[in-house]
């Protein structure tokens, strides 16, 4: 066991904003604490005084003001850089060295803790040796190009996604939804072998789709090792860009500049939906799905994307559907269970799709997506008059791509194909390992029934 003082097991949480970038919300339990809300900021990290995409020289003048009292310390939370409860000098210092990016120095992470308490989680700069949790978590650590950083992980389920994984990475053998004792072993063993050789886990790296895992032994397990957990809800496309520029910021070097261009490529697709449809008189309205029947909850994270996405949830208008699907994710109950919300504008289907395919492999997986069984009958029965309003958009495409698709289903005469095309070009040509070397025709990103039509030679 690494002999490190006790760090808090965390869970960032990202809300989305009104185009101003990710609200977060704190209460430390430090010296002097004071209860901030509705802090906007962009990179989750404390010393990002005014909470855009970086830490630099505007921050420093921040804390210069807040310092001579020009500024209020509780406007500019984030001023407090080395989470002391006071905005000084060491703060300077703290944000000087995040500028000069001091290798060893202590980076102070926003974050929640798994009961939804808000606090702040240190971590070691730069980050490194990390193990990851769950496919949402795992995309936003290879899209900074943060793979070649990952020494163990519970479950790879895409393999050209995830090609980018470090090769010598540990497999702990755990499941998409479970961590075993089994794996968890395997988890602390890996602890274990790498505190031997002197360079042990950075963080562990959870969805917090999967926080349940994460028991209150397990907790107790990282605490007495001293390994920060960081999690995030980065199934919303916001989070998601905020969780890959925040992880790029922490891995350093060219992950930091992958993690930068990356968000901004997703905020500025934000900033676009926004500007068009906030000139609407009525937005559409959208009920969102994930593995094939299953209905999103109004606070499930599919739905926010949507949402951020110019579209109105179907639950906000619907009483009697938002108080029958209140979880995240419930299965329909039988084949007639949207028959009495068709005026519902479109829904929208999550599903996580590998990439890397000819012509024959896209469309098969178009055909196969459409006619999926669910225990012996056809999705197609379950979407029986929805053809037209049922939109399938890739779940492990990056979040500005996810938002674009999305924007064009719902909005399709502001958004056409194309510019949600041409979003995910900008992707692949980014540099962006999970995507190297792919394409528009190797990607299946968007699925509707003039797709599923022309795939399976239906006139």
């Amino acid at each position: 066991m690494k002999a490190t003082a006790i760090i808090a097991i965390a869970v960032v949480v990202v809300v989305v904003g009104a185009g101003v970038g990710a609200a977060i919300y704190m209460n430390n339990n430090n010296k002097d604490s004071t209860d901030y809300s509705n802090v906007n900021s962009k990179l989750m990290v404390r010393g990002n005084a005014n909470g855009d995409f970086t830490v630099d020289g505007d921050d420093l003048s921040i804390v210069d003001k807040v310092i001579a009292g020009d500024l209020k310390k509780e406007d500019y939370p984030l001023a407090d850089a080395n989470n002391d409860g006071d905005v000084n000098d060491a703060d300077k210092e703290q944000i000087q060295n995040m500028i000069d990016h001091k290798e060893g120095m202590t980076i102070y992470v926003i974050s929640l803790n798994s009961e939804g308490n808000e606090t702040t989680v240190s971590v070691k700069y730069p980050l490194r040796n990390v193990v990851v949790y769950a496919t949402n978590m795992e995309m936003p650590c290879v899209y900074c190009n943060g793979g070649k950083y990952i020494a163990g992980y519970f479950t790879k389920s895409y393999a050209t996604a995830e090609k980018s994984f470090n090769a010598e990475a540990v497999d702990l053998e755990g499941q998409q939804r479970t961590i075993n004792d089994a794996a968890w072993t395997n988890f602390t063993n890996l602890d274990a072998s790498l505190v031997a050789k002197g360079t042990p886990i950075g963080a562990l790296l959870v969805d917090y789709s999967g926080i349940a895992q994460i028991t209150e032994s397990r907790m107790s397990d990282l605490n007495e090792s001293g390994i920060p957990m960081i999690s995030y809800t980065s199934a919303d496309a916001t989070d998601e860009l905020t969780t890959v520029l925040t992880l790029g910021y922490l891995f350093g070097g060219d992950c930091e500049k992958m993690g930068l261009d990356y968000a901004k490529i997703g905020w500025d697709v934000k900033d676009k939906i926004k500007e068009k449809t906030d000139a609407l008189e009525k937005k559409k309205s959208y009920i969102c799905g994930t593995m094939f029947i299953y209905i999103c909850g109004k606070t499930s994270s599919f739905n926010t994307s949507a949402t951020t996405a110019g579209g109105v949830a179907y639950a906000t208008l619907n009483a009697g559907f938002d108080s029958k699907y209140t979880k995240n994710s419930t299965k329909m109950a039988s084949t007639e269970a949207l028959s009495n919300y068709t005026d519902a504008d479109v829904f929208i289907n999550n599903r996580s799709m590998d990439w890397g395919l000819d012509a024959d492999a896209k469309k098969d997986l178009i055909i196969e997506t459409w006619d999926h069984s669910n225990s012996g009958t056809s999705s197609r029965v379950y979407f029986n008059g929805w053809e037209d309003k049922l939109f399938y958009i890739n779940n492990l495409l990056p979040g500005g791509v996810k938002l674009a698709y999305m924007a064009h289903a719902m909005y399709g005469d502001l958004f056409d194909r194309e510019w949600a095309d041409g979003i995910l070009k900008q992707y692949i040509d980014l540099g962006t390992l999970p995507l190297e070397g792919q394409t528009l025709d190797s990607i299946l990103a968007f699925i509707q029934f003039s797709d599923y039509k022309a795939a399976a030679g239906i006139a």
